[in-house]
């Protein structure tokens, strides 16, 4: 059985992510730093030192999660290429069912969707590659 599906599903579920990810690291990154900056400018001393630590540090973690999801992207894209038909990957479907979990927890209900209609095919496709494996 042709994976076909999955792999045109991981291909838009891995550009999907890769422009999430650019989107967090460049634009949003940037625009929470000139927005903090612009919050810090008449503070006292002591918040002002606070406040910066804190931006710098929220910034901080914005860029991680960037990271982190231009990492999943480019790992999806791989598995994509890899994928093989009428074969059953069990790591595959862990790190799908995983990185749909991770979706859904950040809030991407579009990749969400995407990754679950992939793993959903994959299950069903797994069964059929079992049924006919049984019928010869």
């Amino acid at each position: 059985m042709r994976r076909k599906a999955e792999r045109r599903l991981l291909f838009v579920g891995a550009t999907w992510n890769l422009i999430t990810s650019l989107l967090t690291i460049f634009s949003y990154n940037t625009w929470f730093q000139a927005q903090g900056k612009v919050a810090l400018e008449g503070a006292e001393a002591e918040s002002l030192v606070m406040g910066a630590s804190m931006l710098d540090n929220i910034s901080k973690v914005i860029m991680t999660f960037g990271l982190f999801v231009f990492v999943g992207a480019i790992i999806n894209f791989l598995i994509a290429v890899k994928l093989k038909d009428n074969t059953i990957q069990k790591t595959f479907l862990i790190w799908i069912g995983v990185w749909t979990a991770i979706q859904l927890a950040s809030m991407d209900i579009l990749g969400f969707v995407i990754y679950l209609l992939v793993f959903i095919i994959y299950i069903a496709k797994n069964k059929a590659i079992r049924l006919s494996a049984n019928a010869d």
